[in-house]
């Protein structure tokens, strides 16, 4: 087993987000620049077809900068810093009939168990909260693509100054080596995805004085986030 936390701050994880962005943004320079070089060498004995082509790749993969530079935008959009008190059992009921609904018709099993989360106040932004628990639920969702008897349990539980939610799936897991680079921003191993998600979860749940902790078990995937508790005024 092994667990990322979102509030661990270390100089192997900056090296690693730097090792992402570098190879994020530096991979379609070099092949922009060598594309630009063959076509700007062999513009007079290309035919039409040819051009077209070369031009055709050069905007692709000017295209590919803009989705990264889209994507750290989109990291800017989000915070939590407009804070209200908010009745922790109203949360949970809301997002429980969102995630009824979410996988009414299919076949996954929810377990949704809150006996141990007594009734409280949490300080927290109130979209912020929704968009940390829509990553990690469709991230589990992404993980039980495929998975015979897919199954989601959803915890809630108070304890020490924090309520914790806790979300498991029964997916295969998360590989160990990928474990230090999810919060990493850009990192994903899902074709087509942005790859933000868990690095803005985290985000806004530092900002709230809480945290995100993400724990590959056998036979599944654990994510956990952790909101302090108010005392009632």
């Amino acid at each position: 087993m092994s667990k990322a936390k979102s509030d661990k701050f270390s100089i192997e994880n900056l090296e690693g987000m730097l090792s992402i962005l570098r190879h994020e943004l530096g991979n379609p320079i070099t092949s922009l620049k060598i594309t630009l070089d063959v076509l700007r060498e062999s513009y007079d004995v290309f035919d039409e077809d040819k051009k077209r082509a070369y031009l055709s790749r050069a905007s692709e993969l000017v295209l590919k900068q803009e989705r990264i530079i889209e994507a750290l935008k989109y990291y800017s959009k989000f915070n939590a810093k407009e804070q209200e008190k908010i009745p922790f059992l109203s949360f949970w009921k809301n997002f429980s009939t969102i995630v009824s609904n979410k996988l009414k018709g299919g076949n996954i099993k929810l377990i949704n168990d809150y006996s141990r989360a007594e009734p409280c106040l949490i300080k927290a932004n109130n979209p912020a909260l929704n968009k940390i628990m829509s990553s990690i639920f469709d991230n589990a969702l992404d993980a039980l693509k495929g998975v015979d008897e897919p199954k989601i349990e959803l915890k809630a539980s108070k304890t020490n100054g924090f309520v914790k939610i806790a979300l498991r799936d029964n997916g295969s897991g998360i590989k160990k080596n990928d474990m230090a680079k999810i919060f990493v921003p850009l990192f994903t191993t899902k074709p087509g995805k942005m790859g933000m998600g868990l690095t803005i979860a985290g985000k806004l749940s530092w900002e709230m004085g809480g945290r995100v902790e993400i724990e590959s078990l056998s036979g599944g995937t654990e994510a956990s986030l952790w909101l302090k508790t108010i005392e009632r005024q």
